[in-house]
């Protein structure tokens, strides 16, 4: 049985929902990473200092050089990444109307002693325009400007982390609350459980709550800034999730937010009709404790 004690129609909930979306889960401060991105540019300070020295030389020259530096790395692979990062590149190739050029067998025909290959992709940089990148000086900050750039990439992925710390403190506040309460809890994240069937399968959940040794409630965690196509396939998802939890007596809870939500209502509502335990950070802050523990006192 879903554990919402305050539990309006449907109408009403979707109303309250999205009244109440935190529109992202990146505060200010972490907009952008810039711990990691003074390391990146730390860990690549020999090849800053190194493609300085060719600032305003001929064109041969600089191929040459870029060519010679990818002969004599320790890292060749590190020392390709660099060279593409500096011109908005990232991945394991490079393509364009030219050809492709895949980064794993370059590295292991230089690190070879493959001296024509290194002059190859030398040649493609500069036809992408390395060298006018080198000679208008200032490298470092040229290229803590392509990683600012390249920090919209990274937020994808730290919409997620950031939206799973706000769930965890909530997570935590309920595990203090109920221990307060004297009951034996604690919490685990990334926790997988087999389900008590014969299927053989298992569910790892975001977060997981335990009482008496037991697991008594699993938390799963989704953030949306925009709308999409995987929130109704996670809600598809969890609702089968959910089922075979409440089999297994375990209470299944969605905490999910977003301002993508806004666009999504039709799935809000399947979400809520299917699950019912689903929670923005306000809807958790206001009722999630009192419905645990309301859950695990009438269990006892």
């Amino acid at each position: 049985m879903p554990i919402r004690q305050h539990r309006p129609d449907t109408e009403a909930f979707v109303e309250e929902f999205l009244a109440q979306t935190v529109p992202s889960a990146i505060p200010n401060d972490r907009f952008i990473n810039w711990d990691g991105l003074n390391e990146s540019i730390e860990m690549y300070s020999e090849q800053i200092a190194a493609i300085v020295e060719l600032e305003d030389v001929e064109k041969e020259a600089f191929v040459g050089g870029v060519a010679d530096a990818l002969m004599a790395a320790d890292d060749t692979r590190e020392w390709i990444d660099f060279y593409f990062e500096l011109v908005g590149e990232r991945g394991n190739k490079y393509s364009s109307l030219e050809g492709v050029w895949k980064f794993y067998p370059i590295q292991r025909a230089i690190d070879k002693g493959d001296r024509e290959q290194a002059r190859e992709l030398a040649e493609v940089l500069h036809e992408v325009g390395l060298q006018h990148i080198v000679d208008q000086g200032n490298v470092r900050d040229h290229y803590r400007g392509m990683l600012v750039g390249m920090e919209s990439h990274a937020r994808k992925n730290r919409q997620g982390t950031c939206f799973e710390t706000q769930v965890e403190q909530r997570v935590a506040d309920v595990t203090d609350l109920l221990t307060d309460h004297g009951y034996s809890v604690e919490y685990e994240d990334e926790y997988t459980t087999e389900y008590n069937d014969d299927s053989g399968q298992a569910k790892t959940v975001d977060f997981a709550i335990f009482h008496d040794g037991e697991l008594a409630v699993a938390v799963e965690a989704n953030c949306y800034k925009v709308q999409g196509s995987k929130p109704s396939e996670i809600r598809r998802s969890y609702n089968h999730v959910a089922q075979r939890m409440r089999d297994d007596n375990v209470i299944f809870v969605w905490i999910t937010d977003g301002q993508g939500w806004g666009s999504m209502e039709n799935v809000l509502r399947e979400s809520y009709n299917d699950i019912t335990d689903i929670y923005n950070l306000n809807q958790a802050d206001a009722h999630l404790t009192d419905d645990i523990l309301n859950a695990i006192e009438t269990e006892n």
